[in-house]
C-alpha cells in the first residue's frame, strides 16, 4: 500500500516537473517571441504591430501580465510611429498599474512599458496630473544605460512630452543623454532616424536652425544608406515644411511631388501627413478651395486612424486656417474654439493666442471701441511668451495683424523682430515702419538700405546696376503685375549696342545688381519680365503711388473724408523732393520725374481746393506750406498759398509770398498761373497794401 502511495506521489511530482518545464519552455518561447518582435519594431517593420497583437492575446490568455504589458507597450509605440492609434485607450487602461511604480518589472521592462504609458498620456490625456511624475521616472531610466534602442524610443517620447511645454533646458539634457548612444553598434538605423526626426522638430521650434538642419541631413543619410523608404518620406516632407514659410512654392511643390513618389498608399498615416503638407501648400498659393479640401480630408483621416482627440488639434487648426484664408473669420474662430480644453497646455496657449488674434482683427474690421485694447493685449501676451510661431502656416493673416500693431505703435520692437525672424512678406497695406529687408529712397535723391544699413554705391562697377535699379523704379516695376519687359529695359539702357550684345550685358548687370542688393528674391525675373519684389522691397515711389490712389478715392464726391488728414501727411512724408533729386537724367527718366511732380502738385491742389471749399483755410494753408517744402518750383502751389493767406486776412504774409514766388519762378508770368498771380497782386493793391 505504502509503495503504491509513493509511486503515485512520484508520478504527481514528475507531472508537476513536466508541467513546470513546459511553462518554462513556454515562457522562454514567449520571451524569444517578444525579443524577435521588438527587433522588428526597432527596424521599422510594420509587421511588428500584428505580432505584438498576437503576443498580447497569448500572454493575456496565459495570465502573464508582465508579457502582456510589454506587448501592449510595443503596440502603442509602433502604432504611434505608423499613425495607428486603435489600441491606445485600452492600452492606457491596461498599463494603469505602472502609474505609481514599476509593478514588479525589471528596469529594462519598465523602460519599455513606462515609455508607452507616458506616450499614451501625452497623446490621449495631456492634462493628466501624474504625467510629470511619469516623465521624471522615464528620464531616470534612460540615464541607466539600458537597451539602446528602447532608450532611443523613450528619449523620443520625452522630447514629445517637453516640446509643447517649451521646456528647452530639459530637451537639451535629454539630447545630451541620447547623443552619445547614437553611435553604439546595437542602435538600429530606424531608431536613430526616428530620434533625429523628433529632435529636429524640437530644434526647429527652439529656434536652433543649425541643429535642425544637421538632424535632417543625418535623417537623409540614414534613409539612403539603409534603404528606409518611410524615413526618407518623412525627411522629404520636412523639406516641404521648410520651404513654405519662406514662400518658396516651387521647392515645396517639388518636395511634395517627391513624397508622392515615395508614399505607401496602404499606410493611412502617411496619407495623413501628405494631406497636411498639401493643405499648407494651398495656404501659400492662396487656393481656398484646395486648402479646404485637403484640410477636411486630413481631418477625416484622423478619424479613420482613430487618432486621440488631443492629437487632432494641428489638423483642426489647419481647417480653421483654410476658413480664414477664405475670409470666413467667424467659421475659423468657431473651429478653433472647439479645441478648448482638449490640447496640451503649451499648445492651448497657442490656440488661445490665435483666437485673440481673430477677435482683434474682427474688432478692427467692425469698428469696435475696444479694438486697440484687443490688439495691445494680443501682442503683449505674444511678447511675454516670446512666441514666434503665431499663425506660422498662415503668414498673410499674421502679417495683417502685424500691420494693425505697427500702425498703432503697439509693441513695435517685438512685432518687427517677429516679422524678421519669421521672414514675413509685407502685405500691400504695410506701413513704412514694416522692417523690409530692402528700402529704396527715390524722392529727393537715391539711396538703398539693406536691413537698416546704407549700401555704398561708389565705384564705376556699380554705375550700370544702379541704372538698372533706377529704371525699375522709374518705370513703376514694383511687383510682378507691373513687371517690365526685358527688351524694353535693354532698349533704354543699351540703345547703341549690337543686337547680340545687349542680352549678355543685361544678364551681367542683373547679376551684379542681385549681388549688390544681397537679398534673395528681391528681383523677380519671369517670362522675360523683370520687377522688384514688393513683399521684400519698400520704395517710397511705390508707397507714394498707392497713397495717391487712396487720396484720389477720398477726394471723390460724397466720399468719406475722414482719412484725408492722415493721407495728406503721409504724402508729404513720402514725397521729399523730385525723383532722384538733382541728378542729371536721361530724357526718359526726366519724363518719369515730371510725371511724379505733376501728380504730386495736382493732388495737393485738389486736396487744397477740397479744404478751401469746406472753408478750412488754416488746414489748406498748412498743406500748401508743407508741400512747397518738398517742391519749391510748383507754381500752382505758390498761388494757392497766397490765396489762403488773403482769405485769412494775412496780407503782409501774402505780399512776402508773392515776392518769393516771383524770385523763385522769375518774372515771366504769362501763363494762366501768371494771370492769377497778377490778379492776386491787384487785390492787394485795391485793399491799400501796395507791394512797394
Amino acid at each position: 500500500m505504502v509503495g503504491k502511495v509513493g509511486s503515485a506521489l512520484d508520478q504527481a511530482n514528475q507531472a508537476k516537473a513536466i508541467d513546470g518545464d513546459a511553462r518554462l519552455q513556454a515562457a522562454a518561447k514567449a520571451e524569444m517571441c517578444l525579443l524577435s518582435t521588438l527587433d522588428r519594431a526597432h527596424r521599422g517593420e510594420w509587421k511588428a504591430w500584428s505580432e505584438f497583437a498576437e503576443l498580447h492575446a497569448r500572454a493575456s490568455r496565459d495570465g502573464d501580465h508582465a508579457l502582456a504589458w510589454q506587448a501592449t507597450a510595443g503596440l502603442m509605440i509602433t502604432g504611434q510611429h505608423f499613425r495607428r492609434f486603435e489600441r491606445f485607450e485600452e492600452g492606457l487602461a491596461e498599463l494603469e498599474p505602472l502609474r505609481a511604480d514599476s509593478a514588479g518589472l525589471d528596469p529594462t521592462q519598465e523602460l519599455l512599458v513606462l515609455n508607452a504609458f507616458l506616450l499614451g498620456l501625452v497623446l490621449c490625456r495631456p492634462l493628466d496630473p501624474s504625467i510629470d511624475a511619469c516623465a521624471t521616472r522615464l528620464q531616470a531610466l534612460i540615464e541607466q544605460g539600458l537597451d539602446v534602442n528602447l532608450t532611443l524610443a523613450a528619449g523620443r517620447t520625452l522630447i514629445y512630452y517637453v516640446e509643447p511645454r517649451n521646456l528647452r533646458d530639459p530637451a537639451l539634457r535629454i539630447h545630451a543623454l541620447i547623443g552619445p548612444r547614437m553611435a553604439e553598434p546595437e542602435a538600429t538605423p530606424y531608431r536613430q532616424a526616428r530620434w533625429l526626426h523628433m529632435w529636429r522638430i524640437c530644434a526647429h521650434y527652439g529656434r536652433q536652425p543649425h541643429l535642425a538642419t544637421q538632424a535632417l541631413a543625418q535623417m537623409f543619410a540614414l534613409a539612403r544608406e539603409h534603404g528606409m523608404r518611410d524615413v526618407e518620406y518623412l525627411a522629404v516632407l520636412v523639406e516641404a515644411q521648410n520651404a513654405l514659410p519662406h514662400g518658396d512654392i516651387p521647392a515645396a511643390r517639388t518636395a511634395i511631388e517627391r513624397a508622392e513618389a515615395l508614399i505607401d498608399s496602404t499606410q493611412l498615416g502617411e496619407l495623413l501627413l501628405l494631406e497636411l503638407e498639401k493643405t499648407r501648400l494651398a495656404f501659400m498659393r492662396r487656393e481656398v478651395a484646395s486648402a479646404l479640401h485637403h484640410a477636411s480630408r486630413a481631418c477625416r483621416l484622423c478619424i479613420e486612424v482613430q487618432m486621440p482627440p488631443a492629437m487632432r488639434w494641428p489638423y483642426a487648426v489647419n481647417e480653421a486656417f483654410a476658413q480664414l484664408l477664405g475670409e470666413d473669420y467667424e467659421g475659423g474662430r468657431a473651429t478653433l474654439q472647439a479645441l478648448s480644453g482638449s490640447t496640451p497646455a503649451g499648445y492651448a496657449q497657442e490656440v488661445d493666442a490665435m483666437l485673440e488674434g481673430i477677435d482683434a482683427y474682427l474688432a478692427v474690421r467692425d469698428g469696435l471701441p475696444d479694438a486697440e485694447q484687443r490688439i495691445a493685449a494680443l501682442w503683449a501676451g505674444l511678447r511675454r511668451r516670446r512666441s514666434y510661431d503665431f499663425f506660422d502656416h498662415l503668414p498673410d493673416f499674421c502679417a495683417r495683424l502685424c500691420v494693425l500693431a505697427l500702425e498703432r505703435g503697439i509693441e513695435t520692437d517685438f512685432v518687427r523682430s517677429l516679422i524678421s525672424k519669421c521672414e514675413l512678406a509685407a502685405p500691400e497695406s504695410a506701413p513704412p515702419s514694416w522692417p523690409w529687408p530692402l528700402r529704396i529712397q527715390a524722392f529727393g535723391g537715391f539711396a538703398v538700405w539693406r536691413n537698416g544699413e546704407l549700401l555704398s554705391a561708389e565705384g564705376k562697377a556699380q554705375r550700370k546696376p544702379l541704372a538698372l535699379l533706377q529704371a525699375l523704379v522709374a518705370l513703376g516695376a514694383f511687383n510682378e503685375e507691373s513687371a517690365v519687359e526685358v527688351a524694353r529695359i535693354v532698349e533704354l539702357l543699351w540703345p547703341d549696342l549690337e543686337a547680340a550684345s545687349p542680352k549678355s550685358s543685361f544678364e551681367m548687370t542683373l547679376s551684379r545688381l542681385r549681388k549688390w542688393l544681397g537679398v534673395e528674391q528681391a528681383l523677380k525675373l519671369s517670362n522675360g519680365r523683370l520687377s522688384l519684389n514688393s513683399r521684400l522691397v519698400w520704395c517710397d515711389a511705390d508707397a507714394f503711388e498707392r497713397n495717391c490712389t487712396a487720396l484720389q478715392h477720398t477726394l471723390r464726391p460724397h466720399a468719406d473724408a475722414t482719412p484725408l488728414p492722415a493721407q495728406l501727411q503721409q504724402m508729404n512724408q513720402l514725397y521729399r523732393g523730385r525723383l532722384f533729386g538733382n541728378a542729371v537724367l536721361e530724357p526718359w527718366l526726366v519724363h518719369a520725374r515730371e510725371r511724379h511732380v505733376l501728380r504730386f502738385t495736382r493732388l495737393v491742389r485738389d486736396a487744397g481746393k477740397h479744404l478751401e471749399t469746406m472753408q478750412n483755410w488754416s488746414e489748406a494753408l498748412s498743406l500748401y506750406e508743407a508741400s512747397l517744402e518738398q517742391d519749391l518750383l510748383a507754381e500752382s502751389l505758390h498761388l494757392a498759398l497766397i490765396r489762403c493767406l488773403l482769405a485769412l486776412g494775412r496780407e503782409g504774409e501774402a505780399r512776402r509770398a508773392i515776392q518769393r514766388c516771383e524770385d523763385v519762378l522769375g518774372t515771366g508770368l504769362d501763363s494762366a498761373c501768371g494771370l492769377e498771380l497778377r490778379q492776386l497782386v491787384s487785390r492787394l493793391r485795391t485793399s491799400g497794401l501796395s507791394a512797394g
